[in-house]
């Protein structure tokens, strides 16, 4: 395996790592904040957007990497968010039909 290769392979073992590391704070999260955990975590993910996009606001030949580099972490950034936000909505729609089979 090139040098090339195996950093690429690093930096997605590492990007999915922190995704899913992520995901669990943000579950926890959702799961302290009660009724308020959408309003809050679209405000942290809007947050954690902006500032990673800012990090890529750097000069010179570094400026395309670092671009690339960001979009990424954007990309986890949301796809853990959408995950979360996925299980909050699914969350509700299972407490209803739990106690419904458990009558049965």
């Amino acid at each position: 395996m090139k040098q090339n290769e195996r950093a690429i392979l690093q930096d997605r073992v590492r990007t999915l790592v922190l995704r899913h590391a992520l995901e669990a704070a943000l579950q926890r999260l959702a799961h302290l904040s009660g009724a308020s955990a959408e309003e809050e975590l679209l405000r942290l993910e809007h947050s954690l957007v902006v500032a990673t996009r800012r990090v890529g606001e750097v000069p010179g030949n570094m400026q395309l990497a670092a671009l690339v580099a960001v979009e990424d972490a954007v990309v986890a950034i949301r796809t853990a968010f959408d995950t979360v936000h996925q299980r909050i909505e699914a969350a509700p729609a299972l407490s209803a039909v739990a106690p419904t089979a458990l009558a049965a």
